[in-house]
């Protein structure tokens, strides 16, 4: 549940800042603060990008439950430092970037135990 909730509350502040790149810094942002923002927001999403066309698409994570068995979804590990990265910079950008027969694909290679199912479920 906690998986779910942290995809969720990120895809909700990338939803607002994309609705914010339109209308302009938020209040209290000088307009310098927001381009360099914007600027570093579409650098890391390029690196992110370039990560699943260099090494993901060929060689797809791990799922977190194979990756790190030992962490329930629950545990903090996942949202904060090892944890959080590798389900966002890797286990995420995968599913972001995979076609939906890849994606497909991999969740019949890697079916997710009920405590995970979840996680599939919001990709």
């Amino acid at each position: 549940m906690m998986i779910r909730f942290i995809f969720l509350s990120l895809f909700m502040i990338a939803g607002t800042t994309m609705a914010s790149n339109e209308i302009g810094a938020p209040e209290g942002v000088s307009a310098e603060d927001w381009e360099a923002y914007l600027k570093h927001k579409k650098d890391w999403e390029a690196m992110l990008q370039q990560r699943f066309e260099s090494e993901l698409k060929a060689n797809p994570p791990l799922p977190p439950w194979e990756k790190f068995p030992e962490y329930e979804p629950s545990n903090i590990f996942w949202r904060m430092g090892t944890g959080e990265e590798y389900l966002i910079d890797y286990f995420g950008v995968y599913l972001k970037y995979a076609s939906k027969d890849d994606i497909q694909a991999y969740k019949l290679k890697y079916p997710a135990p009920k405590i995970w199912e979840n996680l599939y479920n919001e990709n």
